[in-house]
């Protein structure tokens, strides 16, 4: 039975293959309930308030059953970067404190803010490549390029979470392009990749304008069939009155960005410290820990341009006095004791993108810290 319900919601509630019309009106309906308010922010897009215990993550045939976690609390007491101690931390309850950062708005008690989904957005995301990938060393999408950190467990102990201060920028794109700043989570030991991740991103062919905007995204089969960006399938849950995926973030800011995994199996999204939400554990296969976890930025660009848009800030991280590109502090991993770290990128020309660990040191004025970006091109 359960296989059966996969391979269902694989084909028509996870990563979609062309929709027919019908099949459009039916996934607009089911993500788009019925609400209470709506409002828009400042770039025209739509948000719906809607019941918090009838969002359409819980359309999700593998959620059926699930109850909502109206009390999650983390608490991790072994969390260690470098072989050195962190405090322990513990998650604040949902707060309605902060509003939607470009309207100032939040929904009422017992709503959430999910952003309307229109039909043109099911043939955006219905075509579009998988840009938020996470890879190694090599791009396996034409037109997909990278700059990341990766970090390894070197005792074997997995990871339960990660999380790290990311600047936001705003940059100017082609059509189609898309630009991202994530950290992943990933669990490579099935045959097919699961990930949990979560960033910002300006990517104007999936949210059709060019705004820096917070950005959720899941998948069980290393991004073929199953998962999506945001709320664009069931899955996500929410949990907060006024920060939602899809909101535009204000740019030339840092943001806390951290996704950790609760005693239940559920991975937490936070942003800021604020709980936004989370991803049930039977949606990521009972996804237990994390092999890896990667942070620093992607681009995308369809092959046609034949050149690729900025990544990060849009300078390249260079070695000498710093020059503006875009970081990642405060880096923490949570689970291991030991922890080694690399830099990856798929271009050979630093003055492209590139990435630099700067910090190694959680005791240093911006932690564990590292650069990553550069200009794109041809």
């Amino acid at each position: 039975m359960v296989m059966i319900l996969l391979s269902f919601f694989s084909s028509t509630r996870g990563r979609r293959s062309m929709l027919s019309e019908d099949d459009m009106e039916r996934e607009l309906k089911m993500l788009n309930k019925p609400y209470v308010i709506s409002f828009k922010d400042n770039s025209g897009v739509v948000f719906d308030c809607v019941d918090i215990y009838k969002q359409p993550a819980f359309d999700h045939p593998l959620l059926k059953d699930h109850k909502l976690q109206v009390r999650l609390a983390v608490r991790i007491t072994s969390q260690y970067f470098f072989n050195l101690p962190f405090q322990e931390f513990v998650a604040p309850r949902p707060s309605s404190s902060t509003g939607l950062a470009s309207t100032g708005g939040s929904c009422p008690n017992g709503t959430v803010p999910i952003r309307r989904t229109l039909k043109e957005d099911l043939v955006r995301e219905s075509a579009r490549s998988p840009v938020y990938k996470q890879t190694k060393d090599t791009s396996t999408v034409d037109g997909l390029h990278f700059a990341r950190v990766l970090f390894n467990s070197n005792d074997g102990t997995p990871f339960q979470g990660a999380s790290a201060v990311v600047e936001v920028y705003q940059l100017a794109f082609p059509p189609d392009a898309a630009s991202l700043a994530q950290i992943i989570v990933v669990d490579d030991r099935p045959t097919n990749a699961t990930a949990v991740q979560t960033g910002w991103h300006i990517d104007t062919y999936l949210e059709g304008d060019s705004q820096t905007r917070f950005m959720v995204f899941w998948t069980v089969d290393n991004y073929q069939e199953t998962g999506c960006a945001n709320m664009l399938c069931p899955g996500f849950v929410l949990m907060n009155q006024g920060l939602t995926p899809g909101m535009a973030l204000p740019t030339g800011t840092t943001v806390t960005m951290d996704i950790e995994r609760d005693e239940s199996g559920n991975w937490l999204v936070f942003l800021n410290t604020e709980l936004v939400g989370y991803f049930p554990g039977p949606i990521v296969n009972g996804m237990s820990s994390g092999t890896q976890v990667q942070m620093g930025g992607s681009v995308y660009s369809p092959p046609s341009l034949n050149t690729s848009p900025p990544m990060g800030s849009g300078v390249s991280p260079l070695p000498g006095p710093y020059n503006g590109a875009a970081k990642f502090t405060q880096v923490s991993c949570h689970g291991p004791k030991g922890i080694t770290y690399r830099t990856t990128k798929d271009v050979a020309n630093s003055t492209i993108y590139n990435a630099m660990v700067t910090s190694t040191s959680p005791d240093g004025p911006e932690g564990v810290a590292f650069q990553y970006g550069g200009p794109g091109g041809s």
